[in-house]
């Protein structure tokens, strides 16, 4: 993670970036590995659309701001992004995912910009603040822009003094690109919302005997769906094989039913 200075639990997945879409460049895949999959497609075994997760109980809200910056262009002296591309929390269109971790790992699409830090901030349905994280963006030497763009992940960290989620609770997180550190008022934000829901004894069982592919059915079919789960299992699988075709097409049908197929481009491998 060259422009991080300090790495911590954040990670760059460039990875999981070979994966061609929409907005993206022409990809060149090499010579095919053997596909995971021995007969099923892992797309056919996929949603194609992920449902509606509405708010629960009195006072809750939809986070309504999965993308930000999406309406500033290269060149906007209030903006600091260098594309067109927006930051994206990647999270289903209700802005609510499910998952039934303590901790679990969030992701989001971190685009080309010149902002000096990125800001992760957790809340509970009080709006009070029960997480924060803050990284400086290492510049590239040759312009000021912040690496590549590309997909990056936060796990929430079972050590710093974070009680794990609780079971039937929503809660909001916040990822912010700092483009001016005096005036906050210049952020670009994304926003997305965590529901932890219990693990039935049946499917837990099932998780447990199952192999890494399998458990991506498993997430993205129980009841309720669990996408947090089912993001990070399929993030794996495109680590353990980048040019996997089948891998790739399930990929994008995850992102097609978010409604997030036109959103990412291809990085510069790291």
């Amino acid at each position: 993670m060259a422009w991080f200075k300090r790495s911590s639990r954040i990670s760059f997945l460039a990875t999981i970036l070979a994966v061609a879409l929409t907005l993206g460049l022409a990809v060149n895949l090499s010579a095919q590995m053997p596909s995971p999959l021995s007969s099923t497609s892992m797309s056919s075994r996929l949603p194609n659309q992920w449902e509606f997760s509405a708010p629960t109980g009195p006072g809750k809200s939809i986070p309504d701001n999965r993308m930000g910056g999406g309406t500033r262009g290269p060149g906007d002296e209030e903006s600091c992004l260098q594309s067109n591309a927006s930051l994206t929390a990647l999270v289903p269109a209700s802005g609510i995912g499910e998952t039934a971790s303590p901790y679990p790992t969030v992701f989001w699409y971190m685009p080309q910009s010149s902002a000096s830090e990125v800001e992760f901030v957790l809340r509970d349905t009080k709006e009070e603040e029960i997480f924060s994280a803050k990284y400086t963006l290492a510049k590239s030497a040759q312009r000021s822009a912040t690496g590549v763009p590309g997909i990056m992940s936060l796990s929430l960290p079972a050590f710093a003094n974070l009680s794990p989620l609780e079971i039937g609770q929503e809660y909001r997180w916040t990822v912010a690109l700092v483009c001016n550190a005096i005036d906050r008022s210049s952020d670009i934000t994304a926003e997305g919302g965590i529901r932890r829901v219990e693990l039935n004894s049946t499917l837990a069982q099932s998780v447990q005997q199952a192999t890494v592919l399998e458990r991506v059915a498993l997430f993205a079919n129980a009841k309720p769906k669990l996408w947090y789960e089912t993001l990070g299992t399929l993030v794996e699988l495109q680590r353990d094989y980048p040019n996997d075709a089948d891998l790739k097409q399930a990929w994008n049908k995850l992102l097609n039913s978010i409604g997030l197929d036109t959103t990412f481009k291809k990085p510069i491998s790291s």
